[in-house]
């Protein structure tokens, strides 16, 4: 009986250090995010910033072979997903499903010019507009290339949505307008009014990422988006939308998948 109070004990103290370790981690890299809009003056820094479009940065032929990218490499990709609700949902079956492009480094590797025009887009439009880049003391790259399938029912509804911890999101619409019916991008603005921008296949909207915005509900048909996070820290290869500037992470695609299908498994128990 002492004994297994004492393995159990010994068990417990080392979960308990881990958890721990991982906390000073967390907190020791996100000391970058001090210099970001919520923490500066007020809460609503962002929100007096304005969405910038570049209409036709994509032309059809790139729309095409990210879309072939993401065909060929999907079962190796992380993914998110949600349900129409919201909810977190099962591997592959959410009305809102998110691949990592970034996972091991795929889209710097294969398509190595649209990343650096993507990165350009940023760059240039954060200085003419805003000069968030100005304010990192390290190194700013990727934190994530996303691409984003909405079908009917998904949505973005939560109005103060931000990407928190980033420098500047560009969105990038892969979908003709055909092809969907509903989804709409809005920003939540200064004066309490939704705002909403023409977004059509191949156009980006460049935004400070602290900045609220929403996606409405899909009506009919699939929205496809191409999402990239700029940062200050490192170019991440990891199979999730990650929150360490620095530290290491081993979050792989196989994590992503297991995550996903336990989470599936526990809402049948």
């Amino acid at each position: 009986m002492l004994r297994r109070a004492s393995a159990a004990a010994a068990g417990l103290g080392a979960v308990t250090a881990w958890q721990w370790h991982s906390w000073r981690i967390h907190m020791e890299d996100a000391a970058v995010e001090k210099h970001l809009p919520p923490s500066e003056g007020s809460p609503d820094a962002a929100q007096h910033t304005r969405v910038v479009r570049l209409p036709r940065l994509l032309s059809r032929e790139e729309i095409e072979s990210v879309h072939a990218l993401h065909e060929r490499l999907r079962p190796d990709l992380g993914t998110a997903g949600r349900t129409v609700g919201n909810q977190s949902a099962a591997y592959r079956q959410g009305k809102w499903e998110t691949s990592y492009l970034s996972t091991d480094g795929v889209f710097a590797r294969e398509m190595p010019e649209l990343r650096a025009r993507l990165l350009e887009a940023v760059r240039s439009v954060d200085e003419q507009h805003w000069r968030m880049m100005r304010r990192a003391t390290e190194a700013v790259a990727p934190r994530c290339v996303e691409y984003h399938v909405v079908e009917a029912g998904g949505s973005l509804p939560f109005i103060h949505h931000h990407d928190g911890g980033s420098l500047i999101t560009i969105d990038v619409m892969l979908s003709q307008p055909d092809e969907f019916q509903g989804g709409e991008f809005q920003t939540l603005e200064a004066d309490g009014t939704m705002a909403s921008y023409d977004f059509e296949q191949g156009d980006a909207l460049v935004f400070v990422s602290h900045k609220p915005h929403c996606v409405q509900p899909v009506l009919a048909g699939r929205r496809s988006v191409l999402v990239m996070e700029v940062w200050e820290g490192l170019e991440r290869t990891c199979a999730h939308r990650c929150e360490l500037h620095w530290a290491s992470c081993g979050h792989s695609a196989r994590t992503s998948f297991w995550r996903r299908a336990l989470s599936d498994l526990a809402s049948d128990l």
